[in-house]
């Protein structure tokens, strides 16, 4: 794999698009490992490869999405180790968006989340803007935070990456907590409009 990835870097950016695209669906290669590199060679161009890993990512993330359609959940237990199916179907359970969320920031490989979204037929709306959330936050803010401090930013990714997933936390929440209200308040001015 380490070959590979030197291959990756050396293509420099097309490379970078490569692995942002295909880790949604099939590599094994993360982005992450060619984003940093790039961004800290490149610092004024950071944020440019954090948007540009972001946005491929997820159109990776269309194709596993297909893939998950086509070939279904039986076929996905098949594909993916039962770990990951496992948890990604509990949660999807409880609450698709938290899911999916999650799943792109997380550790458990964003492949297996598109596919298995598509397999258990996730609303396509919900999965692009809940994909471009979670991969936004992965790879746009690596590049904001090294196009701001550098490779220190390095240090603190690896110092206060529990923090940032309590923050995260704390933001869904809140994201939450104002789309039930929303969602409540349509719902009673229904009522008053059929009254």
């Amino acid at each position: 794999m380490e070959s590979l990835v030197e291959i990756l870097l050396e293509w420099g950016f097309p490379g970078l698009l490569l692995a942002a695209f295909t880790e949604s669906f099939i590599s094994p290669v993360l982005p992450d490992l060619l984003l940093i590199p790039l961004a800290l060679a490149n610092p004024h161009y950071a944020i440019y490869y954090g948007l540009a890993a972001t946005v491929v990512s997820v159109l990776g993330g269309l194709v596993g999405y297909g893939i998950g359609l086509k070939i279904g959940l039986p076929a996905a237990r098949k594909c993916m180790p039962a770990k990951y199916l496992s948890k990604i179907h509990t949660t999807v359970e409880k609450n698709a968006l938290l899911a999916i969320f999650l799943a792109a920031l997380s550790p458990i490989p964003y492949k297996f989340v598109s596919i298995t979204a598509g397999a258990l037929r996730i609303n396509m709306s919900i999965f692009l803007i809940i994909s471009c959330l979670g991969r936004g936050k992965r790879f746009l803010l690596e590049g904001v935070l090294i196009y701001y401090f550098g490779p220190q930013a390095v240090e603190m990714f690896t110092q206060h990456k529990d923090d940032m997933l309590i923050i995260s936390l704390i933001l869904i929440a809140i994201v939450g907590v104002v789309t039930y209200i929303i969602k409540r308040s349509k719902k009673n001015d229904t009522v008053i409009d059929e009254l």
